[in-house]
């Protein structure tokens, strides 16, 4: 019943799933995560007044609502569609490194829109994209977002499963892309690095990850144009040969803070990324 309730909707033209956003954003979602969002919010900018960090919790909850309806446009939305409304500034750099049989690694984070951005990733590069997932709960839900991220021809690689894959599978690989912002579970491997004005845990594997497959490392930055329509530019981050130790996550973090810093309301705050501290992380 979920299912096709959600084939139904996606099939609704954008106009009108931006109208049941609205509906959807001055009923219920503004309720949702209430007390995690503000204190996110307050405890990453300390310094801003409580008139500022409530426009930012509107502004967020008003593109939380758009992102959950542009998720389900996801599985029906035409490739043509798609491309007119993420457009790269600069998606050249990655096919260069295709052509020259180099890999790399993109990093991104829940910034705007991460389902249209790997999926228009895929519509514009020169090789299958590669993308590293965590499974839903929900056996069903997972079955329909896995179908919807993977319907343009990227191949997801479950994240408990990602190293015996890339050691198997290296050569497949020419562009693997991260949501690197996830917070870890308790027993992963961690490092610990200031993001936001917080101690914050990141999973080892971003460091890991581009030293392992020798890949180019890249930032992917998303902003918003218009409403449902996104820039994507992307950063070389440098070769991870070249990068000491933790620089990848360094940088990749800096990349992040500039990008929230500039479109604060655009960054996922219901996310619960700071649970884990350095304290009851044992």
């Amino acid at each position: 019943m979920v299912s096709l309730l959600y084939h139904v909707f996606s099939k609704l033209p954008m106009r009108i799933l931006y109208i049941l956003s609205d509906l959807f954003n001055y009923t219920f979602a503004s309720l949702y995560r209430k007390k995690v969002v503000v204190n996110n919010l307050s405890n990453s900018f300390p310094s801003l007044s409580s008139k500022k960090i409530k426009k930012i919790k509107n502004t967020f909850y008003k593109n939380f609502c758009d992102l959950i309806f542009e998720t389900i446009k996801s599985i029906s939305i035409k490739e043509s569609e798609l491309k007119k409304r993420v457009k790269f500034t600069n998606m050249h750099l990655i096919n260069k490194h295709i052509k020259n049989n180099e890999r790399v690694v993109v990093l991104t984070s829940h910034q705007c829109n991460w389902e249209w951005l790997l999926l228009a990733a895929e519509l514009n590069l020169d090789s299958n994209l590669h993308v590293i997932y965590k499974k839903l709960k929900n056996i069903k839900f997972n079955d329909l977002m896995y179908r919807s991220r993977s319907r343009f021809g990227s191949i997801l690689v479950e994240s408990r499963e990602v190293i015996m894959y890339l050691k198997n599978k290296l050569d497949k690989v020419k562009v693997l892309a991260v949501v690197a912002d996830q917070s870890p579970r308790i027993n992963s491997r961690k490092i610990w690095s200031k993001m936001l004005n917080q101690e914050t845990a990141f999973l080892e594997s971003i460091e890991f990850i581009p030293r392992f497959t020798d890949s180019h490392v890249y930032f992917a930055s998303m902003k918003k144009t218009s409403r449902g329509r996104y820039e994507v530019n992307l950063e070389h981050i440098n070769n991870s040969k070249i990068l000491k130790k933790n620089q990848i996550l360094e940088r990749y973090i800096s990349c992040m803070e500039t990008q929230i810093n500039e479109n604060p309301g655009e960054w996922l705050w219901s996310h619960r990324r700071w649970k884990l501290t350095p304290e009851n992380n044992q």
